[in-house]
C-alpha cells in the first residue's frame, strides 16, 4: 500500500509501484477510478469549449459589421477575427468549459481520493460509483459542493484560453 505523502520519508514510488499498488488494492477498476467524471468532463467540456467559441467570434463578428455597416449576404465567407475579437471568444470560452462541467470534475476528484481522506482507520465500505459519489455530495453540501473551487478555477481558465485561442486563430491566419 502507498503511504500518503505527508508520512513519506524517502523517494517517491515510480509509476510501476503506484500501477502494481493500485492492482494490489483496488483491483483492476482502481485503474479506472475517477474515468466516468473524466470522460464527461472531456467530451461536454470540449463541446462547451468550442460551442461557445464559436458562437461568441460569430457574435462578434456580427457586431462588428454592423458597426461597419456592413452585413454578412449568405454564402459569403466569414471575415477572420481580430486578435481582440479571439482572445475575448475564447475568454468566454475557457469559463464555459469549466463552469458547465466543474461538478463533474469534483465528483471524479473526490473518488480519486476519498481512500486517502478516509484513512486506514475508517472501515472501507462498497466500491463508490459516480452517480453514488455526486448524490452523496450533493445530499452533504448541495450545489455549493459539487461547486466548490470553482471560481478559482474558471479565473485560471479565461486567461489560458484567450491566448491558446489567440495564437491558434493567429497561426491559422498565417499558415491557412
Amino acid at each position: 500500500m502507498l503511504v500518503p505523502a505527508s508520512q513519506r520519508t524517502g523517494p517517491l514510488p515510480g509509476p510501476l509501484t503506484i500501477f502494481f499498488s493500485t492492482l494490489r488494492t483496488q483491483g483492476f477498476r482502481g485503474l479506472w477510478l475517477g474515468h466516468t467524471g473524466t470522460f464527461i468532463r472531456e467530451t461536454g467540456g470540449t463541446a462547451a469549449w468550442f460551442g461557445t467559441k464559436e458562437y461568441v467570434a460569430a457574435l462578434l463578428i456580427e457586431r462588428r459589421l454592423r458597426k461597419e455597416g456592413r452585413v454578412l449576404h449568405t454564402g459569403e465567407k466569414r471575415p477572420e477575427l481580430k486578435p481582440g475579437e479571439s482572445a475575448v471568444a475564447g475568454a468566454c470560452a475557457g469559463a464555459a468549459f469549466n463552469f458547465i462541467l466543474f461538478p463533474a470534475d469534483s465528483v471524479k476528484s473526490t473518488m480519486q481520493t476519498a481512500e486517502e481522506l478516509r484513512g486506514a482507520s475508517v472501515p472501507a465500505g462498497p466500491k463508490a460509483t459516480f452517480v453514488s459519489t455526486a448524490k452523496a455530495m450533493y445530499r452533504a453540501q448541495g450545489i455549493r459542493g459539487l461547486y466548490a473551487g470553482c471560481g478559482i478555477t474558471v479565473a485560471r481558465s479565461i486567461p489560458s484560453s484567450a491566448i491558446i485561442f489567440l495564437v491558434y486563430d493567429e497561426l491559422k491566419k498565417t499558415f491557412g
